[in-house]
């Protein structure tokens, strides 16, 4: 990590003499100026010199500049799919919990996705398609979804790294267990995390609370056929019932297992548990999947917490794929042999830093703004990220209904920084606390984190970081014990509601995803109106208005939108990222077009 003192210490310096200067060109990151390095290039000038370092780089051109590297080799088999082999996925971190009714993070919801079905899921695009319902009917005054059920989907039948049977036996899928599942989540006693976001079903909210024994809205009307009515429309409801947190599960397996469910899952999905091997985690193929085998015989999911180790395992052959690091990107972008196998797409999710408002200093309007001001976006996306993701103005990212792109947000503008942290009653930052941002510990948000310091500091603030792990961090978020803090919110559903009401109103502080305890009567109105709003024009009108009144309130400091890109092996086929990111990877479809 370096440290930056402030901003106006990036420096970019080339280095070119001649021949020479077409060689290459150095960048360099100057440190704070009372201990500047001075490079010094004279030694170029003298012809043995030039001489030697090009005969140098035409001996590299020869044998490689890394001889223990091997390059990857295009396949030469036919791009016919094949079953077999082991796919290896490298986490940064660790999986927190595999029981869907608690996942609230990626790597658990992406592991998940493997092992369970819902009733419908996403295409690529985003758009809801069947899963284990294969059709559905929808009332015309939209309060009451039917959902038919496959006749051939089974439950797995064995599980674990022992391969031993399962409660279920193997069973058919029935409605019934669809209403177990979502009576599952509701359930008082489990506190699942997103509990609230089914309350638009009708009794869920009662149920929940404690105040009624059943949920009125879910009526089993066959072994293949369930009803959900609604308290009231819900435009977005079937990409609710594609979440993971409604992964449908066989209760007799839930039930004997209890808590020991979350690492002993059982589901329907085209892979079931293998068991871990020290942290990796291990899923075998479902040979009884209801829309046929996976190609894959299994996937392996090791813990590499570093990016620069994953990368090197990756170019070692030990990954099937790999998130390229910012030192590397443009390499690969434009190295022939590797760049046939790069994938990039734009990502619904944005980064941010978040207040908690209700804390001081951050309970100040002006304080936020002022830090809104302070921070340079556009050159955390060029420095920091190598323009790989886009400028944030606001909470929505592009592509999401309802964007906003004429909304004007916060540009880098120092002196209205001055003046309103002024304005607040610290002039130049006099009398201005020690503030403390928490991140968990990964290198892209370190990198950013100095960066922001930085920005911090030429507003006349002093802040610390505190690193964490992932887990650690996320409840302190959840307990609101986070005055500052680093965060960020990809897509469940593609729907301005999961960004706008899942993270602002106010019946979400505490129990749901409203991490800084942001509260504002106008925009709760506006954000219930429009999740019942069956309109898509007066829907897109209310969210932006919504998302007007946040972002003037300023809660978080809206830093960018990410992009979604993947790095595969020459033999991998059939991966494909989308913009609802890598957590959404079907691996049923991956195969390999030759044994690695």
């Amino acid at each position: 990590m370096i440290c930056i003192r402030n901003t106006t210490e990036y420096r970019i310096l080339t280095m070119g003499h001649s021949t020479w200067g077409k060689i290459g060109k150095i960048l360099f990151l100057i440190y704070p100026k009372e201990r500047a390095i001075r490079a010094h290039f004279g030694y170029l000038r003298r012809p043995w010199t030039i001489c030697f370092l090009a005969l140098t780089v035409i001996l590299l051109q020869i044998v490689g500049c890394d001889s223990s590297t091997p390059e990857p080799k295009p396949s030469s088999s036919p791009d016919v799919p094949i079953y077999g082999g082991v796919f290896k996925r490298a986490f940064s971190s660790g999986v927190l919990t595999l029981d869907p009714c608690e996942v609230s993070d990626s790597f658990s919801h992406e592991v998940c996705r493997q092992i369970f079905d819902g009733l419908v899921e996403f295409d690529p695009e985003g758009k809801v398609v069947p899963a284990l319902a294969d059709k559905w009917t929808i009332s015309q005054d939209g309060l009451i979804y039917t959902m038919m059920l496959r006749p051939n989907c089974r439950f797995q039948a064995i599980s674990g790294p022992n391969d031993l049977p399962t409660q279920n036996g193997g069973r058919l899928v029935t409605a019934e267990d669809v209403e177990y599942t979502f009576r599952r989540v509701l359930t008082p006693k489990i506190l699942a995390r997103r509990a609230k976001l089914f309350w638009v079903i009708k009794g869920a909210r009662q149920f929940n609370e404690g105040a009624k024994p059943s949920i009125e809205g879910i009526k089993v009307i066959s072994s293949d056929t369930v009803s959900f009515t609604l308290e009231k429309p819900f435009a977005p409801f079937l990409s609710l019932l594609a979440l993971s947190n409604t992964f449908i599960l066989p209760k007799e397996d839930v039930e004997h297992l209890k808590k020991d469910f979350a690492w002993s899952p059982v589901g329907t999905g085209p892979f079931i548990w293998g068991g871990k091997s020290g942290e990796t985690i291990i899923l075998k193929a479902n040979q009884n999947y209801f829309r046929g085998r996976p190609y894959l015989d299994r996937i392996e999911f090791p813990i590499i917490p570093d990016e620069s180790e994953s990368f090197a395992a990756f170019k070692r052959g030990e990954l099937m794929d790999v998130a390229v690091p910012d030192p590397e990107y443009k390499n690969v972008k434009q190295d022939p042999v590797w760049a046939p196998y790069f994938q990039e797409s734009s990502r619904w999710g944005t980064y941010y830093l978040g207040f908690n408002v209700a804390t001081f200093p951050f309970d100040n309007i002006k304080v936020r703004q002022a830090i809104n001001y302070a921070i340079d976006r556009e050159a955390i996306v060029k420095l920091i990220l190598n323009d790989r993701a886009r400028v944030a103005n606001g909470v929505l990212p592009p592509g999401i209904l309802a964007y906003n792109n004429a909304l004007k947000g916060y540009s880098y503008n120092l002196e209205k920084a001055k003046t309103l942290l002024a304005e607040a009653g610290y002039p130049d930052g006099k009398g201005f606390p020690e503030i403390t941002l928490q991140i968990n510990r990964d290198s892209i948000h370190s990198r950013t984190s100095e960066f922001i310091l930085a920005n911090l500091r030429d507003l006349g603030i002093n802040c610390n970081i505190k690193e964490v792990e992932f887990q650690e961090h996320l409840a302190t978020l959840e307990s609101g014990k986070a005055p500052f803090f680093r965060s960020g919110w990809t897509v469940d559903y593609p729907d301005p509601d999961d960004f706008l009401y899942t993270l602002f109103h106010s019946e979400n502080i505490g129990s749901g995803m409203n991490f800084g305890c942001y509260s504002n009567a106008k925009v709760d109105d506006l954000l219930t109106r429009a999740r019942n709003e069956i309109d898509t024009k007066k829907r897109i009108e209310l969210y932006q208005r919504a998302e007007e009144y946040i972002v003037d309130d300023a809660p978080w400091v809206f830093i960018y939108h990410y992009t979604t890109h993947l790095l595969c092996q020459s033999y991998v086929r059939g991966l494909a990222i989308t913009p609802m990111g890598t957590t959404f990877i079907l691996y049923r479809k991956a195969w390999f077009a030759k044994t690695p």
